[in-house]
């Protein structure tokens, strides 16, 4: 799950990751405290990108712009990059000519986190 770095949406959204995996014991969020901070300029010009480092889903580690950007890498010609829209299901709610870029294992999660409907 990303967040652009100093945004609105990073201060006040509730943590994706504990929306489904609610910490145990009322511990609080072991998430927030250990996001990443991605500084790619190549691949996401505008923006640093927060994301997370200890999520309990892969699909939610490292920074969904790069991903993008590793697998679609002849759409980053020019000023492309600056139309990145980050990894379906970790950045945004994936579109549904998108479905086959999400793991089945990780669609509990994506729809909670992102209010979609589950793969069919």
């Amino acid at each position: 799950m990303c967040y652009i770095d100093r945004s609105i949406e990073q201060a006040t959204a509730t943590c994706a990751m504990c929306k489904v995996f609610p910490p145990r014991n009322d511990f609080s969020c072991p998430h927030k405290d250990n996001m990443g901070v991605c500084k790619n300029r190549v691949n996401h010009p505008r923006h640093d990108v927060v994301h997370f480092r200890n999520a309990e889903l892969t699909a939610f580690n490292g920074c969904g712009y790069c991903k993008w950007a590793k697998r679609n890498p002849k759409i980053l010609n020019g000023d492309s990059a600056w139309r990145n829209p980050g990894w379906p299901g970790c950045c945004r709610p994936p579109k549904s000519s998108e479905h086959e870029y999400i793991n089945p294992a990780d669609w509990y999660a994506i729809s909670k986190i992102h209010g979609v409907s589950l793969s069919a």
